[in-house]
């Protein structure tokens, strides 16, 4: 059991920075306004984020649809966090997604060691330290006004402890056609550090997917400091995020959990999952690579109806797959991260619907 909580720290100094909510005590705050960008909180280090809170926003225009309303809420902001007066974020992603309020902010609420959905607001338990400075900023890339307040818990550090690393967040958005030879790329990076978890959100609308069918069966390959051959291999998505036998029931844990879950006859198959890591962090010297391969599955490339229909399908411009990820980890320093570029948010906001597979 570990005493620290319990440790009196005259060393540390607790403060917060508001943001978003210019109705009240603070008229200088700005607004999130449409096509604008805020800064919740301007921290000069050493210091560490202990905390950070934001509303699920309220849109103005009320003539919206809920259902585009939740999406805009989730979808239409990006959080960016950087270190140091960085020019690249060390965090730039949808807001939502960093949540782990997926399929377009469908999650049902749930709570994490890490992050949590609770209602109308969204928290945020990581840590993250800082030398020099931080800035925690929001982008709305909608067209539209949207209520908002958010606040940042932080604590000034007397010196800085060069052990401690940067926390990072990277959003990955792949729309693919899946057939039993796909491999796919899906994260990197490089410099020494530690992944502690991530989410993702699944959609697909091919009948032949009906309840995850063949998507989940998938080896999840990382490799390790360049690695040639992957030193962990779970075989088995459901299994990489905590679960067995495919995903078959809404279950939300601390570390792990299926917070939303749309699968049978009627309409897209649908999936927000997320799995966070403590002492079982994956650590790394050099560099990680994360890549989802259905190539090994033996059994279903054995199966002549399968690959019939399968190729039939793919014929017909079909077994689309989409996944749309958020990996977190620390590294050493606080170096570029080159984030992939993000869908344009109508698409983003539009995700896991038919139209879109």
């Amino acid at each position: 059991m570990s005493f620290d909580l319990a440790k009196i720290r005259l060393d540390r100094t607790s403060a917060m920075s508001n943001g978003g909510w210019n109705c009240d005590a603070y008229p200088e705050l700005e607004p999130l306004n449409a096509h604008s960008r805020i800064v919740v909180a301007q921290l000069k280090g050493p210091g560490v984020v202990t905390g950070f809170h934001t509303t699920m926003h309220g849109v103005y225009e009320q003539a919206l649809p809920d259902e585009y309303r939740q999406a805009i809420a989730a979808r239409g902001i990006v959080l960016e966090i950087s270190y140091n007066g960085a020019e690249s974020p060390a965090v730039r992603v949808p807001l939502g997604d960093f949540f782990a309020d997926g399929c377009a902010g469908k999650a049902d609420y749930f709570t994490s060691l890490y992050v949590e959905k609770a209602p109308k607001a969204y928290n945020c338990f990581i840590p993250m330290p800082f030398e020099e400075s931080a800035t925690v900023a929001l982008c709305n890339e909608t067209p539209y006004d949207l209520m908002n307040y958010s606040f940042v818990e932080w604590e000034s550090l007397s010196c800085w402890d060069g052990s401690l690393g940067y926390f990072y967040a990277a959003s990955q958005h792949r729309r693919f056609q899946l057939d039993c030879d796909t491999s796919l790329p899906l994260f990197h990076v490089k410099g020494p550090g530690h992944l502690v978890g991530r989410s993702m959100s699944v959609t697909t609308a091919d009948p032949l997917f009906k309840d995850f069918h063949f998507v989940m069966e998938a080896n999840n390959e990382v490799r390790l400091d360049g690695a040639t051959m992957p030193q962990i291999d779970y075989l088995g998505t459901e299994d990489s995020f905590g679960f067995s036998w495919g995903f078959q029931e809404k279950f939300c844990g601390l570390y792990n959990g299926m917070n939303h879950i749309r699968s049978g006859d009627d309409g897209p198959q649908e999936l927000s999952i997320y799995r966070f890591l403590g002492q079982n962090a994956i650590r790394f010297s050099e560099s990680l690579d994360w890549q989802i391969d259905w190539s090994h599955e033996r059994g279903f490339r054995q199966n002549p109806d399968f690959c019939r229909d399968i190729d039939q399908r793919q014929r017909d411009n079909g077994t689309w797959v989409q996944l749309d990820s958020v990996f977190y980890w620390y590294q050493q320093h606080p170096l570029p991260f080159s984030h992939e570029a993000l869908p344009d948010y109508e698409s983003r906001c539009l995700s896991g619907g038919q139209d879109t597979l």
